[in-house]
């Protein structure tokens, strides 16, 4: 409200949930003003624990815990001037403010809640020297991207300030117990560097190599006047905050898959991808297909019709099929892609610079998709046998290409022979415990129901949910993290955790893809990893989880996750879009580097697209261009970057199934497809050629109108990458922190000059529209 010096946003629900949420709405340029912002939850049902989640905090649903104060939950937040989206997360429960001043669709169907953070209400300047610090939000919380402990005993750190805050960060510890600690022997002092910034916070690091256990607190400096983070909080010397405590039992070490982090992920539909043995195309005589494979007389049905489309290339039926009333895509088509193609196509791989093959789910299963598992142990029939596809495995190593598969653990399909079971024999199966049975029996010629008779995924009848925790129903057992708080299920999770075995040990799989992974109990991943890493210590274990999901990614569950949240999300909105321009694009892609420890960030699977999206250059409009410029982004940012099959020939298509059309093999009849794919095979090459892309350190240079540009830097061997997404030409100067002795536009083989002052330097550099450039160097020796 105009003239009030302070709003507080109340929120009174009839809690209403939703299960995802849409791209965060960066904010605006900060400066050095912050504003107090309270927010004030009061709920409609008792709550234990209710988190404020939001696009100022990357929707993180554990970084920011409300206060209980008698009826309601409140906290406050600083933010910089700018537009937020943000929900109430109560128990676990997303609910949106019913009564904000506006909102944004979650992408789900549901509402965020939109406030605008302008001059109403009370300013908090930040000042770098004046001897004052703002203590709000600055706990240590001794989470896993906080404190990383690696295999060689060396310890990391992580802390922040408020941007423009601080002068000198130091972390200082002591060894715990003995001589040291008991004569009080002084602190040693440990210079935090820092690392990067988010236009909120600037972040700082150190490592550590200080034994099993020791104490430690932070140090802040500003202005001659010295602050100390501990447990108590945050004071002014030479009062004490206590000490943090260390314990290497409490940290599990912390480590990802070198060649992910060094890889180029190609994700490939196998139903999709190429029919390499037309002799084992679908021929629908398995059971299951029993009266679903013909249409009545009038050729015409909007019930399931299982049919193989003869040719490759008509894909018309994924937008709207011919056999049905209600202009519908086609859900039932199969093109008799295969193992054998996929096999057959490694040239193309490898030509292209793939060093990571994930498949979608490759078992037995009625579905052209395969996430309705029939057995965890056979491959499906239609793809090839068990014994194809361990050679298909050997092949791709031979190679030097890694090969995940995807795992649906949450749900079985209605045909797994285990819910079969249950289905015909009801409480006298043995099986009976493995699936949360509502009503038995189902109706005669049924196959399968709906959460009338049984819990099965957001009730869809083909996909029977599993039953973990014999002591709660699902989705309760989702959210417990320690075994001994649950019923286990012993032979449910046997029977999960020795097909997973089966795939490493037999088939010598290099990892796994988890589905709807948040839908599975903590604790059960927490044993799912100990005995992938025991059979394989390098295998890859990634989560599919669309949010912020810092809880996840550490040593006792996934080394990472899909980046729906950090990358594919941002970069829609500033590249595919153009909703959104360089400054709100820095800070919406940030947090996804501060959010998870550094093993985490570099192994994120850093994707444009999926089988569960429209393709990127549908949501493009079909401009190439943009795609490229996305590509080049993807190849030189920190992580894993990835491509799903079809990208790098411009392949488009709609929501499912359209997403997943055929690949399309006439691509070099093409001239445009040609060109991007020539254009995405030299980016994997110069992301090979430079270290600094896969290990390197990240810093954003320059953030204005739609141009952005930033560093990545090893020893010896720095680039910066220069993106205009606007639909303008855009000349820019881009300052450098140190200067370079010669400067290459790698894309167009000429040198730019550039200009020295002092310590720094820049360049001039004019940019097409929707164009990006990788410029190298190489510093001095004595630079390095």
């Amino acid at each position: 409200m105009p003239g009030r010096a302070l709003r507080t946003i109340v929120l009174v629900v009839a809690a209403a949930s939703v299960l995802a949420l849409a791209a965060p709405m960066s904010c605006a340029d900060s400066g050095s003003i912050l504003r107090k912002v309270p927010f004030t939850f009061v709920p409609s049902k008792g709550y234990a624990r209710v988190f404020l989640a939001g696009t100022f905090n990357g929707w993180s649903t554990e970084a920011t815990r409300m206060s209980k104060v008698e009826d309601h939950f409140e906290i406050d937040l600083l933010l910089p001037v700018g537009k937020y989206q943000y929900k109430f997360v109560a128990d676990g429960e997303w609910i949106a403010d019913e009564t904000a001043e506006g909102f944004a669709p979650d992408g789900f169907g549901g509402q965020n809640s939109v406030v605008t953070v302008d001059d109403s209400f009370a300013a908090v300047p930040l000042e770098v020297g004046d001897g004052r610090i703002v203590t709000e939000h600055l706990g240590h919380g001794r989470n896993a991207w906080e404190v990383m402990r690696a295999a060689d005993g060396s310890v990391s750190f992580r802390t922040r300030v408020w941007t423009g805050d601080a002068e000198a960060v130091t972390v200082r510890w002591r060894a715990s117990g003995g001589e040291a600690a008991a004569t009080g022997a002084p602190f040693a002092a440990v210079p935090m560097e820092r690392v990067d910034g988010d236009g909120l916070f600037d972040y700082y690091a150190a490592r550590l190599e200080a034994g099993e256990a020791f104490d430690y607190f932070f140090e802040i400096e500003d202005g001659g006047a010295v602050f100390r983070q501990g447990p108590d909080g945050l004071v002014k010397a030479p009062d004490s905050a206590g000490e943090f405590h260390f314990d290497a039992g409490e940290f599990p070490v912390f480590e990802t898959p070198d060649w992910v982090k060094e890889g180029i992920i190609y994700q490939i539909f196998p139903e999709r991808f190429a029919n390499g043995n037309p002799d084992n195309d679908p021929d629908f005589s398995e059971w299951y297909y029993e009266g679903v494979t013909d249409l009545p007389n009038s050729g015409r049905s909007n019930e399931e019709y299982f049919h193989l489309v003869h040719d490759w290339y008509d894909i018309d039926g994924l937008t709207k099929s011919p056999y049905r009333t209600d202009d519908r895509p086609d859900w039932y088509s199969f093109y008799g892609g295969d193992v054998a193609g996929i096999h057959q196509h490694l040239d193309y791989l490898t030509n292209l610079g793939i060093t990571i093959v994930y498949l979608n789910p490759i078992f037995e299963a009625k579905s052209n998709h395969k996430y309705d598992a029939a057995s965890y142990t056979e491959i499906d029939p239609h793809f090839g046998t068990n014994a194809e596809f361990a050679a298909f495995v050997e092949a791709c190593h031979a190679r030097g290409i890694r090969v995940v598969i995807d795992l649906a653990f949450n749900h079985t399909g209605e045909t797994f022979w285990a819910f079969v079971d249950t289905r015909d024999n009801g409480s006298r199966s043995e099986y009976w415990n493995w699936y949360e049975w509502k009503k038995w029996p189902m109706p005669e010629g049924w196959t399968s129901g709906g959460l009338e008779y049984y819990d099965c995924w957001w009730g869809f009848g083909q996909m029977p949910n599993l039953n973990f925790d014999l002591s709660r129903p699902n989705p309760e057992e989702h959210l417990v993290w320690d075994i001994e708080d649950a019923e286990v299920n012993w032979p449910v999770v046997d029977h999960l955790l020795d097909a997973t075995i089966y795939w490493l040990t037999e088939i010598d799989v290099d990892g796994f893809r988890l589905d709807v992974a948040g839908e599975v109990p903590f604790w059960f991943w927490e044993l799912f990893r100990e005995r992938v890493r025991e059979a394989k210590p390098d295998a890859y274990i990634l989560g599919e989880l669309w949010g912020a999901s810092p809880e996840f990614v550490n040593g006792k569950y996934y080394d990472a996750v899909m980046n729906y949240r950090f990358f594919r999300d941002p970069v829609l909105a500033f590249i595919a879009r153009g909703e959104t321009d360089a400054a709100e694009f820095d800070t919406a892609i940030a947090p996804g580097r501060f959010v998870y420890p550094d093993e985490g960030v570099r192994a994120m699977m850093n994707l444009l697209d999926s089988h569960d999206t429209e393709r990127f250059l549908t949501t493009a409009w079909g401009d190439t261009r943009r795609l490229k410029l996305a590509i080049l982004f993807g190849m030189t940012y920190v992580g894993a970057p990835a491509l799903y099959y079809g990208d790098e020939i411009a392949m488009q298509g709609g929501g499912d199934p359209d997403c997943r059309r055929p690949f399309h093999w006439r691509w070099r009849d093409d001239p445009e497809r040609a060109d991007v794919h020539a254009y995405t095979r030299r980016l994997i090459s110069l992301r090979k050629e430079h270290t600094c892309f896969a290990r390197g350190s990240f810093r954003t240079l320059l953030a204005e109108g739609r141009v952005y540009a930033f560093h990545r830097g090893a020893p010896g061997d720095d680039a910066v990458v220069v993106m205009n997404a606007g639909t303008e030409p855009a000349t820019v100067e881009v300052p450098l922190e140190a200067p370079p002795h010669d400067l290459m536009n790698v894309l167009t083989n000429e040198t730019v000059a550039v200009a020295r002052s002092g310590d720094g330097a820049s360049f001039e550099v004019t940019l097409p529209p929707l164009t990006g450039y990788v410029f190298t160097y190489r510093k001095s020796g004595s630079e390095r």
